[in-house]
């Protein structure tokens, strides 16, 4: 909640300092980059293993795309990296890096377009590689180092303030699911992540 709260007063605070424009939003081609947090939600371990969570902390999210502006709608391919370590498993405290990388396409529908204040519903679908880059073993689970490339799709809730014809700034919370992924003997199930992000977008 607090990291929601920071997100959406950064937000407003930038945008006192731009000026403001109140033409109708312009279309075409833009580029757009965003900084953040994420954190994967806490994943449970199977009853033959003991059973118990992996738990995780939050990291830092960037993302970085190019769009298409056709109005109210908008399109996207982008590129983002999330880092979540591994904290905790069956209670223990441990330290494990575990990077998420990933590549979607993405449909945008902006609502009041042609107003300043633009709230946002966002869908992507695309793939990505889940990366644990240190082994450790708690009790009967064994965390191996290893990669796996999965299917997923992230949902995204914004408020887009258009500063000028060529920049707006915007905020969203976001969350994230994966398919079932692999790493070493351990399944992992039932996975996703979310996060907030405040960002620009720059029209060409």
């Amino acid at each position: 909640m607090f990291r929601n709260s920071l997100a959406a007063i950064s937000v407003a605070s930038l945008a006192t300092f731009l000026p403001l424009n109140a033409e109708e939003k312009s279309k075409g081609v833009y580029f757009t980059g965003s900084i953040g947090s994420g954190q994967m939600a806490d994943i449970d371990i199977a009853a033959n293993l003991g059973g118990g969570k992996f738990d995780f902390e939050p990291g830092f999210s960037g993302e970085v795309g190019i769009g298409y502006d056709f109005g109210s709608f908008r399109t996207e391919f982008s590129y983002n990296a999330t880092n979540t370590d591994m904290d905790t498993v069956q209670g223990t405290a441990v330290d494990v890096g575990v990077d998420v990388k990933s590549f979607f396409l993405t449909a945008a529908y902006d609502w009041r377009s042609d107003k300043q204040w633009q709230p946002y519903i966002a869908g992507s679908f695309g793939t990505s590689t889940i990366d644990v880059d240190l082994a450790t073993t708690v009790g009967s689970v064994n965390v191996t180092v290893g990669d796996d490339n999965i299917s997923t799709f992230k949902l995204k809730l914004g408020v887009n303030y258009e500063a000028s014809e060529d920049l707006d700034v915007y905020g969203e919370l976001w969350g994230q699911a994966f398919d079932d992924f692999t790493i070493g003997a351990l399944q992992f199930l039932d996975c996703g992540m979310g996060g907030a992000s405040i960002g620009l977008r720059v029209k060409l």
